[in-house]
């Protein structure tokens, strides 16, 4: 079985921190500690910064997807997942078994398309799956046309072209876009990972049955800072 074929109908946990998000937990060793334990809950694989790869993978043998978010220096908001060769290949190096990257419209960080993106790091990456992260309908058609391996939703409502936009870490937290999750099966993407706003059980479920292959969550598990202040919110109401 292919590595991200391990991942059908599983939990996949961002483990992620860097200086701009999570940035106290920001140290391999306790992000390799958070992925262990997320392991023994129940995950079927994990996702994380370039920063932890190495030493996550380490210690464990379930799927591991790496990215790197390059940050526009004008804008810290403003980010491109795994937009260059450069990162692709230091994710390969630190062994992650797959790789997310950017596959929205925007401008990118390199002189390619995102077609020949794509095409290079298949051609010097055959055994590497890749996600396709976009924010619309639109990108993931063309994301799985020009060859990802999946689709993820990560980017639904954080583009200023997204359909229903959303500011990240905001209370409560607004719904997961089932609708994108749904449309993207019906136009054909065999591989739709649920990525965004998931954090009950309830919403995890409903990704699947609107079509998901695989679902990933981030700070509702691994970010402390969230969690206390989704909690405090909850209680006042």
């Amino acid at each position: 079985m292919s590595r991200i074929e391990e991942l059908r109908n599983k939990l996949i946990v961002s483990c992620y921190a860097d200086e701009h998000l999570n940035e106290y937990m920001n140290d391999s060793s306790t992000m390799a500690r958070v992925a262990l334990s997320c392991l023994a809950g129940g995950a079927g694989g994990i996702r994380t910064n370039s920063y932890h790869v190495s030493e996550i993978r380490k210690n464990i043998d379930k799927p591991l997807i790496g990215i790197r978010k390059i940050y526009n220096p004008k804008d810290v908001k403003d980010f491109r997942i795994t937009p260059t060769m450069k990162e692709v290949d230091e994710l390969v190096e630190s062994g992650a078994d797959g790789i997310a990257i950017d596959a929205t419209i925007r401008e990118r960080y390199d002189d390619l398309t995102l077609e020949q993106f794509i095409k290079c790091i298949k051609e010097k990456y055959p055994d590497l799956f890749v996600v396709g992260d976009i924010s619309t309908l639109e990108e993931g058609i063309q994301a799985y046309k020009y060859g990802v391996d999946a689709v993820g939703t990560t980017l639904s409502g954080y583009t200023d072209y997204s359909k229903n936009k959303v500011i990240f870490g905001e209370v409560p937290t607004p719904d997961p876009d089932y609708e994108l999750i749904r449309e993207l099966r019906m136009a054909g993407v065999e591989r739709v990972i649920a990525e965004g706003r998931i954090d009950t059980g309830t919403k995890l479920k409903k990704c699947f049955d609107n079509g998901a292959f695989a679902v990933v969550i981030g700070t509702s598990i691994t970010e402390p800072r969230k969690i206390v202040k989704n909690l405090l919110y909850e209680s006042s109401l």
